[in-house]
């Protein structure tokens, strides 16, 4: 029974978890991150949530931000999908690249 016991744990603790829409909170876009980079690292993080609910990861996406023209845009016209935001974000991250 101990050694049943020891071989849960051991499993239980080695086995992959999978992430949540919590995991979204912490994200954050630092200061001197382009805009690029960090959504990189958003879209890395919403494909390893299964069943994420797009309006969720929008909500995460706009409070993850920094100030600037891109969060101003979606908070103005919320992106009608994701297709949708990854376009509009295509077109500030060019932007900000030739600036």
């Amino acid at each position: 029974n101990t050694l049943s016991s020891q071989f849960t744990i051991q499993f239980a603790t080695s086995r992959p978890h999978s992430l949540t829409s919590l995991s979204l909170v912490g994200l954050r876009q630092d200061k001197k991150e382009s805009l690029r980079t960090f959504m990189d690292r958003f879209n890395k993080a919403t494909l390893e949530i299964r069943d994420l609910n797009p309006a969720v990861a929008l909500h995460h996406l706009t409070t993850a931000l920094k100030p600037g023209p891109f969060v101003n845009s979606i908070c103005k016209k919320p992106p009608s999908d994701m297709s949708d935001l990854r376009r509009r974000a295509d077109k500030y991250m060019q932007m900000e690249e030739l600036a």
